[in-house]
């Protein structure tokens, strides 16, 4: 594999990756979201563990791609300016996104999980997680499109 062959495969695995987790989070705001909102509060909470831990073997491969690919793209696109600029914005904006991640949805989703709320509780709870999850799909979305344009800037200085 040529080099510019494995900058261009990093890079579209880079993009792919977080367009899909990005794709992900958006799927869990208006398909689960809206039903969510819609549901018994009791309903909810027992069947939170299955739909999280399903959701969850999907997502977390996409994000743990999409951290090594923005590494990788990175540390290809170091010596370019402008490119490494955007790459780190993405990064940044990964960064952001797993430390709200880690911060509130995980510990928010494992006393989902341990039944810690009553029904009254989990219904506030539940509306503030997916309020706060349009937040992080902005997040999320912001990262592919930091990912092409650092992709584009490298290759119309690559062009020149």
């Amino acid at each position: 594999m040529t080099p510019e062959t494995y900058r261009k495969t990093v890079n579209l695995t880079t993009v792919i990756a977080s367009a899909a987790f990005a794709g992900g989070g958006l799927l869990i705001l208006v398909s689960y979201g809206i039903r969510w909102l819609g549901m018994d509060s009791l309903v909810w909470r027992a069947g939170f563990w299955d739909e999280f831990l399903n959701f969850a073997l999907t997502i977390i491969p996409l994000n743990l791609v999409t951290l090594v690919g923005l590494v990788l793209s990175v540390r290809l696109d170091w010596q370019n300016r402008a490119a490494r600029r955007l790459w780190m914005w993405a990064v940044r904006l990964y960064f952001a996104n797993a430390l709200f991640t880690l911060g509130y949805f995980i510990p928010q989703n494992i006393l989902l999980i341990l039944d810690s709320y009553t029904a009254s509780e989990a219904s506030t709870v539940r509306a503030t997680w997916l309020g706060l999850h349009v937040i992080r799909v902005a997040i999320a979305l912001a990262v592919p499109v930091f990912a092409l344009l650092a992709v584009f800037e490298r290759s119309e200085r690559a062009a020149t």
